[in-house]
């Protein structure tokens, strides 16, 4: 599903909607993110599965993705809107901002921090977003306390579990019906539905157990990892060892290893090489479909063993190169040609 089908999707005069897809792609991830300029990774090794269930209420955002591998969600927001998360059984095993988090936590996000987290196989990820402002104003209608106080630039929030628990129950109540049937989110019943579900999540912004230890800001170490990653990106056609990301960031080499595991569960050459499959990856499949292509994409990006890069690329992702170029193949001239000339 592309980007344009979604904004196809029916919203009616309430500007609500809902809808449900199975994904085959990682990559279709950013597409239904809309104008989101963030990167999705695959960082585990096989054929990707997934889906995404996504609501629009009149006030609050719900995205529900599932995922059979391990996805690495990097960038920043391009919207003003705060996002919340509950910690489940089915997303405690994903790395939130360089650290992990238990059962019962609920990430609190301002939109001037980005997305850094890494999840692991077989996750879902629910989310719950809405305007600053909208939040504010409920909350200080619902709470008569000083709105700042309740939005914290980034937290893991430890709100006592019965607060949590309705919540939740809250979320999963909104995103069925939703699904349902897209029309019930106009109705009375919907803005109900709605309503509790933003007064659940005030309830549990206001818990006075809320805050527990961790920081508001990501650790220095992120920081560290950030400008490492950013420093591959821009060289991706050649190599980089670790001598020179130490020279580059000022940082020891057992500093910089600990923290590319803490953030990736991988090693930084290890990224990097993954990186360029991703590279590799998105140049076969803007390719024309020529089997000679493979060699000459793999090279380009640093693969000069070719068995050796097949090999890495399948475990990577499910699939022989070739057939990624074959599958993702666009037509040539010629042949839209005799397609447009056909009767």
């Amino acid at each position: 599903m592309s980007r344009h089908d979604l904004e196809q999707q029916p919203r009616g005069a309430t500007g609500c909607s809902a809808l449900s897809k199975r994904l085959d792609d990682f990559e279709d991830f950013r597409e239904l993110f809309g104008q989101w300029d963030g990167e999705f990774r695959q960082m585990s090794r096989g054929e990707f599965h997934g889906s995404i269930a996504l609501v629009q209420g009149r006030i609050l955002r719900i995205f529900h993705a599932e995922s059979n591998q391990a996805i690495l969600v990097r960038g920043a927001d391009s919207a003003d809107l705060a996002t919340f998360i509950p910690i489940t059984r089915r997303n405690e095993s994903t790395v939130w901002q360089g650290r992990s988090l238990q059962r019962g936590q609920m990430i609190a996000k301002s939109p001037e921090v980005g997305y850094q987290n890494l999840s692991r196989r077989d996750v879902a990820i629910r989310s719950v977003l809405l305007p600053r402002e909208r939040l504010r104003h409920a909350a200080h209608l619902l709470t008569g306390r000083a709105p700042e106080e309740l939005i914290p630039s980034w937290a893991a929030l430890r709100p006592a579990p019965v607060r949590v628990a309705r919540f939740e129950r809250a979320i999963e109540s909104l995103l069925v019906s939703s699904l349902r049937n897209p029309a019930w989110l106009a109705t009375p019943a919907g803005e109900a539905a709605e309503s509790e579900c933003l007064r659940y999540l005030v309830d549990a912004l206001v818990d006075p157990d809320t805050q527990d230890a961790t920081p508001r800001r990501p650790r220095g170490r992120l920081s560290v990892v950030a400008r490492a990653a950013d420093f591959m990106h821009h060289r991706l056609t050649g190599p980089v060892s670790a001598l020179d990301l130490c020279a580059q960031l000022g940082v020891s080499d057992r500093t910089l290893r600990r923290a590319f595991h803490d953030a990736f569960g991988m090693g930084p050459l290890a990224y990097q090489r993954l990186l360029r499959l991703h590279a590799t990856r998105a140049a076969l499949k803007a390719g024309d479909g020529a089997d000679n292509q493979v060699g000459d994409i793999a090279r380009r990006w640093g693969f000069n063993r070719l068995g050796a890069f097949a090999a890495d690329y399948c475990r990577q992702f499910g699939e022989l190169p070739s057939q990624t170029l074959r599958r993702c193949a666009k037509p040539s001239s010629s042949s839209r040609s005799q397609v447009s000339s056909h009767p």
